[in-house]
Formats: C-alpha cells, sequence, structure tokens
C-alpha cells in the first residue's frame, strides 16, 4: 500500500515539475530580460537539468491506456487529460460522449506558425490526438494509418477554440474518424483519419 502512494506521489510531483517546465518554455521564448540576466538564467536552468539528468527514466512517463475508456464510461462531465507529463506535446482534456468528444485550448505563443496563428503542424497533431485518444476511448488499440486536414482560415493564437472528434464508419479493422477545430463557431481546420486495429493484445 505504500509502495502504490510512494508512486502516486511522485507522479503527482512529476506532474507539477512538467507544468512549471511548461510555464518555463513560454517564459523563455517570450523574454525580454537584459542581457546579464538571460545569461544567468541560462546557468541556472543548466543547474537544474544537471539534477535532474542524474537519474533517468528511458522515455517519458505515460498514462493507463484504458483511462479514456473509464472517463467516456462516467460520461461528458469527467475529462481525460492527454500529454499530462510531455512538455513539448500539446496539453488538453477531453470529454467523451457516447457518439463522440471534444475539448477546449488556447494555444500560446509556443504554437505559432504564421503570424499570430497556430502552425499547421500542431493544428494537424491536436487533430490526430482528438480522433487517435476517441479511438482509444472505445477500447480500440489502433495506429493511424492516414490523416487528411484541410485548413479552411487561421485558427487563432490566445483565442479559446473547440475541438471535435467523432467515428464515421467502422469496417473490421479500419476505422474512418472527423474532427474539426472550431472558432467563434466556425472552423478553422478539419481532419479526416483512417486507423487500422492492432492484432495484437497490448
Amino acid at each position: 500500500m505504500r509502495a502504490v502512494e510512494e508512486e502516486t506521489d511522485h507522479r503527482a510531483a512529476t506532474l507539477e515539475l512538467i507544468e512549471a517546465t511548461r510555464e518555463l518554455m513560454l517564459a523563455s521564448a517570450t523574454t525580454e530580460m537584459g542581457l546579464a540576466e538571460l545569461h544567468s538564467a541560462t546557468e541556472q536552468m543548466r543547474a537544474i537539468t544537471a539534477v535532474l539528468a542524474q537519474r533517468r527514466r528511458p522515455r517519458v512517463l505515460r498514462g493507463d491506456f484504458d483511462a479514456p475508456a473509464r472517463a467516456r464510461a462516467i460520461g461528458p462531465e469527467a475529462g481525460y487529460r492527454l500529454f499530462p507529463f510531455h512538455p513539448v506535446a500539446f496539453p488538453m482534456e477531453m470529454h467523451f460522449s457516447e457518439s463522440g468528444a471534444r475539448a477546449s485550448v488556447v494555444a500560446n505563443a509556443l504554437f505559432e506558425g504564421p503570424r499570430e496563428t497556430v502552425h499547421g503542424g500542431f493544428v494537424a497533431h491536436i487533430l490526430d490526438c482528438m480522433l487517435g485518444t476517441l479511438m482509444q476511448a472505445r477500447g480500440t488499440l489502433a495506429l493511424t494509418a492516414s490523416l487528411e486536414i484541410t485548413y479552411h482560415r487561421r485558427t487563432p493564437l490566445d483565442e479559446p477554440l473547440e475541438l471535435f472528434s467523432r467515428i464515421v464508419e467502422i469496417d473490421g479493422r479500419k476505422t474512418i474518424a472527423e474532427g474539426w477545430i472550431e472558432h467563434d463557431g466556425v472552423r478553422t481546420a478539419e481532419a479526416r483519419g483512417l486507423f487500422i486495429a492492432l492484432k495484437e493484445t497490448r
């Protein structure tokens, strides 16, 4: 029991560290401090990196595969957080219904492509996550076989974005899903993905 509690505490502390890392990344990318302060901050960051690197795991912590399915079973009020332990991936919380999923996000300056616009690669990343995690929430272990993105207009930074996904068709091991991003009720991008269920068990 104590080992379980320690593991829970460790994951919670790691989650807090990752949240602080995201804040650091944004502050680093947008700071206008002077030259001396920049050099000092760099030295401090490298010192922290050296401490953290003394004990490392080979990969980033992952959540339980069945967690999205459990959230879906509870209903839309239950949220599932994507990439809580990955500071580079786009963080979001998904809510599932019987037929689909939705999320609300705000993209900051770290995700900028064209001026004041979310980079198209991050748009694809977000939509792939919306589709793939919906598959996971339905208990299907699958990989993205193809993903077609249509960009209708710019997806703005620092504005509330609504994300949606749904299953369109299931044919044996093949599933087609679609998703989209809305800003002020208008679609900025859409995705259509083909997912192939894996034969092997997880």
